[in-house]
């Protein structure tokens, strides 16, 4: 198969931001279903809207109150009153609210973010995708932990949260709001990804030494060798890795498994999106290449044959089309700045 050419038996069925059938949702690199669970109460059945994410159940902390016989409201803050029935709204007589800082400090004073922006590309800046909300996240790619808080409108950390997903998801970047109205992030190593990161751990041991070239080669085919696509089916890296065993995956799954083994191989790796497949952008060799790990694992029979790395221009057609190219440009600049002159 030549350069530049893809193969797809099925269109996976991956959107962007959307809801499909069946109760599945998928929006900024998170995948929830809706959750089959039964739920009770002193024994009695309840009917809880709740959602399934990455292993565990999803429920609106205002429904359990509801349900279980507890008051909650937003005065600026989460408020919980244990002792109170639920009616959602702050009572007459409340006292005056305490701040996050006052009840239970989680960001120390800190200076503010280096300037990182000036190392990047200035075009991916505009009023939205800012240069401080830049600096902010990128200090935790850099150093971990908790990046200074800084001001941001609403469509800012909503862009914001779509670029933590796009950069991976171990570690992960959570947007946190202080009560003062600053936002901050904090780097995260979720706990239900720790046992697949154990079970690649031998795998990524092998790769010392290796070229960041062949060790994508070699990550793609740990993947391929461990996934079977399927169109209709998701499978996280959290059941990918678990086992050597084979897994049903679409697009998101093979893109999801390659982020995070980049993201332990030390190798820049971002999702990118169109409205019916996902795929990577990848940084080897001091320039961006586009991975489609689906087509690698299905259009070819020899993967000694294959073409692992694209130019973008090899990426044709609608399905390669980018929902968001601003978002995925700027995503990559947080990885590697000056990197997409």
């Amino acid at each position: 198969m030549k350069k530049g050419t893809m193969f797809y038996g099925i269109v996976c069925f991956m959107l962007g931001a959307m809801v499909s059938g069946g109760g599945i949702a998928y929006a900024a690199g998170i995948l929830a279903e809706r959750s089959a669970n039964t739920v009770y109460v002193d024994g009695q059945r309840i009917e809880l809207e709740a959602y399934l994410i990455d292993g565990s159940n999803y429920v609106k902390l205002r429904d359990v109150g509801q349900a279980v016989g507890f008051n909650v409201y937003w005065d600026g803050v989460v408020q919980i009153q244990s002792g109170a029935p639920y009616t959602g709204e702050a009572p007459a007589n409340a006292a005056p609210k305490m701040s996050e800082d006052t009840a239970t400090p989680t960001v120390p004073e800190q200076t503010p973010p280096t300037a990182y922006h000036e190392q990047a590309t200035p075009a991916v800046f505009d009023s939205i995708y800012t240069a401080a909300a830049y600096d902010a996240l990128r200090e935790c790619i850099v150093n971990g932990g908790d990046s200074a808080p800084v001001s941001m409108s609403a469509e800012t950390r909503t862009v914001m949260m779509n670029a933590t997903a796009a950069i991976g998801s171990y570690p992960g970047y959570d947007l946190k709001g202080k009560a003062d109205g600053t936002t901050y992030f904090q780097t995260k190593y979720s706990s239900s990804y720790a046992d697949a990161a154990k079970t690649c751990q031998q795998f990524l041991d092998g790769l010392a030494g290796k070229s960041d070239s062949d060790k994508l080669y070699a990550i793609a085919c740990y993947i391929c060798d461990r996934l079977e696509y399927d169109a209709g089916s998701t499978a996280t890296p959290r059941v990918v890795f678990a086992s050597d065993s084979s897994k049903k995956g679409n697009c998101m799954s093979y893109a999801h498994g390659l982020q995070f083994l980049c993201d332990l191989a030390d190798i820049p790796c971002v999702f990118v999106h169109s409205a019916v497949h996902q795929w990577n952008e990848v940084y080897v060799g001091g320039r961006w290449y586009s991975v489609d790990l689906t087509s690698f694992d299905i259009g070819y029979t020899d993967r000694g044959s294959a073409t692992l790395l694209h130019d973008a221009a090899d990426m044709q057609g609608n399905i390669f089309e980018q929902a968001e190219p601003w978002l995925t440009r700027f995503a990559k600049e947080l990885l590697v700045p000056g990197s997409t002159k």
